[in-house]
């Protein structure tokens, strides 16, 4: 070996150790930050040559390694935009809110509303659409739900939206004809044949308004037989609907339910519904309301969401109704910790960590029902923290920290070595 092939082992040594030193310093500076993943140096010998047992110049390399599937500790915020990931896989993110710009993985769920394109509502007025994206700007990525709050999780990912106005146009937020009803009473045996009692009652139209009618009872001549007729609030809504009821020896009704019912406005909105009146009783000589049930729902908004621990979005709406917006999938790798580290705590698919598999958390499909195969669980309202050990951190410093005085009293011995060698010669 050249004399001056010696500066290597040492040189290679300083320069391996102040990369363990990086590693160090950037571990301990995140201690704090969400979803970090520490990463490590480790050390491989390197040799220029070898021939038997004589080697050529030599040294250490450093490389580093990462631990993205090793769990971070969870953190209770109360905060309904935070999402941890307890177990494995990464939340999906791209960079462009139409998906066509790069994909990304992250396990930081310390979420926040981000104001997209601006367009109009139903009445004309703009508004900015709103998105949930992570710390940099990403966009969060889900299977959105279909009208009736069905996930398909083999579609197309999308960006989760939640604004006001996302979910007016045959969603969750928009207006719901009645298509169902049910009334509870109880008529009187002392109203005589002719004489009649009235229940209020109200349906939702297709466009949101409500149509508020009475049914009318009225007293046949047959012994427990009544005619009910729909007569609507409103002079201009108009209702040919009728029907006619038998009860039984114990006040019971002997059948006719459900009835058919149609009411018709001015502007010929029509509202057809079906009337359940198996609560319908007579009995007594007292009239008795109980109430008057309908499905349906005026027009509303979107007024908050949750997340669960299957991974779903809830979204409350300001009509009353409740339904599932978006579920989101975790991304698994082959090898998770061979993905390539970005700016930002986020990272990318390399070719070491393989494709990305997208799975969902509490399957969707009801003919798999056995929880041994989930993978992880979402923990809402909770943040991930770092998976530093910080003592860890300071074992591995000091250690760093004398291989480097190593090798720098090394390269110092050398020096004057070489110095003395060179001095000999004159």
């Amino acid at each position: 070996m050249p004399i001056y092939g010696m500066y290597s082992a040492p040189t290679l040594g300083m320069i391996a150790q102040t990369s363990a030193f990086g590693s160090i310093s950037q571990n301990v500076s995140n201690m704090h930050t969400g979803g970090y993943k520490a990463h490590d140096t480790r050390f491989a010998t390197v040799l220029a040559s070898q021939v038997g047992n004589e080697k050529d110049i030599g040294g250490v390399i450093s490389q580093t390694r990462n631990y993205i599937e090793k769990q971070g500790r969870l953190l209770n915020t109360k905060n309904p935009l935070d999402l941890a990931i307890d177990g494995k896989g990464l939340f999906v993110l791209n960079t462009t809110v139409d998906g066509t710009g790069d994909t990304l993985y992250t396990r930081d769920g310390a979420f926040r509303k981000n104001a997209g394109e601006t367009t109009q509502n139903l009445a004309g007025q703009s508004y900015n659409k709103g998105y949930l994206v992570d710390k940099n700007g990403h966009y969060l990525q889900g299977w959105a739900a279909d009208s009736a709050g069905t996930i398909t999780t083999g579609g197309a990912l999308s960006s989760i939206r939640i604004d006001a106005e996302a979910f007016g146009v045959n969603g969750p937020a928009a207006a719901q004809a009645t298509t169902a009803a049910e009334v509870a009473l109880n008529l009187p045996l002392s109203v005589e044949v002719g004489g009649s009692e009235k229940s209020p009652a109200a349906v939702i139209d297709a466009n949101g308004d409500t149509q508020s009618f009475d049914l009318v009872w009225t007293r046949n001549r047959p012994a427990q037989n009544w005619t009910m007729t729909v007569s609507p609030n409103d002079a201009t809504s108009t209702s040919t609907s009728t029907a006619t009821f038998t009860f039984d020896e114990n006040g019971s009704l002997t059948g006719g339910t459900p009835v058919p019912i149609e009411i018709t406005t001015a502007a010929g909105v029509t509202t057809a519904f079906t009337l359940d009146v198996s609560d319908v009783t007579s009995l007594g000589t007292g009239f008795t309301y109980f109430g008057f049930q309908r499905d349906g729902r005026a027009p509303g908004e979107l007024d908050s969401f949750h997340f669960d621990n299957a991974g779903k979005i809830v979204g409350l709406f300001t009509n009353g109704n409740q339904a599932t917006l978006y579920k989101l999938p975790l991304a698994t790798f082959t090898n998770a910790d061979a993905l390539d580290r970005l700016t930002g705590n986020v990272f990318e698919r390399s070719v070491a960590s393989g494709e990305a598999v997208l799975r969902e958390v509490r399957t969707e499909n009801p003919l798999v029902t056995d929880d041994i195969w989930e993978f992880a669980n979402f923990m809402p309202e909770y943040h991930e923290l770092s998976n530093i050990d910080l003592q860890n951190q300071f074992t591995y410093m000091i250690m760093s920290q004398q291989a480097y005085n190593s090798s720098a009293t090394v390269f110092k011995s050398i020096d004057e070595m070489t110095k003395l060698a060179a001095s000999l010669k004159t």
